[in-house]
């Protein structure tokens, strides 16, 4: 048998049991903090117009079913802005055929990106020009909502008085690696991210959100100034969360299992791509961060499960602390993705093999620090690049951005 140094696994396993610990303890804090939207909407009587925004870029595949799910909502006082963003596809098509058939759907063609912006945020700051609603919902085109959900969104944002909703999706995924990094997001939610005392304090960090849906007051729109403010940000829904949390305006994030769907990736390198375009952006754009993260979370999937199995099989030897320390690390895993399953719909399979949805994460993380860094990382045809990199175009070029995007006075009605 081989001897394993003491000092040195001991630590690994101790990292990984206090990592494990908090996820399992956070998972049951969280448990009234990520609940399902209650089902209490508001009579359309006297009720503020919501503009619908949906930035759309070759979506000819979901543009449609997503304006459908619109257009059956109870809530009537809506309008629904479709951005098209220099689609070469069918999107135009369909686009202009249901602007034609339904008076409240306005489609608008996308200007040429300024430097120093995303795609999708200048996009979005062109739908925000464009709508009048005192409740602006942001929405991505692979998207479909039920028919109640805008009018019981709305009605908690009213009677709640908050200023910001969100609501986390459900992904029927086809692709096997598109489903194991979308269960690991779920437990994420649920166990990494302390909801419970994100809603008390101002730390930005403990924000999250989901750009299938964005329900945000005007005025609190605003208030952190808007997709402008955002410009070259990858990750303009946390960045939202995140703007949000900080300027202390009252916010929520729902379940919307069975409300909401989104289409998943079709494809390994798509899904590598999607989720790739977001990981890196999330942890800063810093690198000490993503490595930190990195080897945390491989020492917390991987340590435990190899040193539990090698012992079994009389490779190594544990001593009774290392043999508790990887047990319970292992156990406390589970508890957090087992609660996790049950809120969020994460699979039976999935949950027992919880290693190799973390993988798969590792592996994208890796991928999304190589291709933004290195500019080969694409998304829509478009290539991603370090926040900073972009930020520092864009303060190069301020002059003549700010003459290429319109001011836009502030709204202070609130509904």
């Amino acid at each position: 048998m081989i001897n394993v140094s003491e000092n040195i696994l001991t630590l690994l396993l101790l990292i990984a049991f206090l990592c494990a610990a908090f996820f399992a303890i956070n998972s049951v804090l969280n448990r009234n903090s990520l609940v399902r939207l209650p089902r209490r909407g508001l009579n359309n009587s006297g009720k503020p117009l919501i503009s619908v925004l949906i930035p759309c870029r070759n979506e000819q595949d979901n543009i449609g079913n997503c304006l459908d799910s619109f257009l059956q909502q109870t809530y009537s006082n809506i309008e629904i802005i479709v951005l098209d963003d220099d689609s070469d596809d069918d999107t135009g098509n369909i686009l202009a055929q249901y602007m034609a058939s339904f008076p409240n759907i306005s489609v608008i063609q996308g200007k040429p990106l300024p430097e120093g912006w995303t795609g999708k945020n200048w996009a979005c700051h062109q739908l925000y020009d464009a709508s009048e609603g005192e409740v602006l919902l942001y929405c991505d085109a692979d998207t479909t909502v039920d028919s109640t959900l805008t009018n019981d969104a709305l009605g908690e944002l009213i009677r709640c008085n908050l200023g910001f909703i969100t609501i986390l999706p459900q992904r029927d995924s086809t692709n096997l690696f598109d489903r194991c990094v979308w269960s690991f997001t779920r437990w994420v939610m649920a166990s990494w991210v302390p909801l419970w005392l994100a809603y008390q304090t101002r730390v930005r960090i403990f924000a999250i959100g989901f750009g299938q849906f964005l329900m945000l007051r005007r005025t609190a729109y605003d208030e952190i100034g808007g997709y402008e403010s955002l410009r070259g940000n990858s990750l303009d829904d946390f960045e939202i969360a995140r703007r949000i949390q900080s300027s202390g305006t009252p916010w929520r994030v729902y379940n919307g299992i069975g409300r909401l769907m989104t289409a998943s990736y079709q494809s390994t390198k798509d899904a590598v791509e999607g989720y790739g375009k977001s990981i890196f952006p999330a942890l800063g754009s810093n690198v000490f961060v993503l490595l930190l993260s990195w080897l945390l979370l491989a020492n917390l999937t991987w340590t435990p499960v190899i040193v539990l199995v090698m012992e079994s099989i009389n490779v190594i030897t544990l001593s009774t602390d290392q043999l508790q320390l990887a047990s319970f690390s292992v156990a406390a895993v589970l508890v957090s993705w087992a609660s996790a399953a049950v809120k969020l719909k994460i699979s039976t399979p999935l949950t027992v093999l919880y290693p190799i949805a973390i993988t798969s994460v590792l592996y994208t993380s890796l991928a999304s620090y190589i291709g933004i860094r290195y500019g080969t990382m694409m998304w829509k045809n478009r290539v991603i690049h370090k926040a900073d990199e972009v930020l520092d175009r864009a303060e190069r070029s301020a002059d003549s951005d700010l003459e290429s995007v319109p001011d836009t006075p502030a709204r202070n009605s609130e509904p």
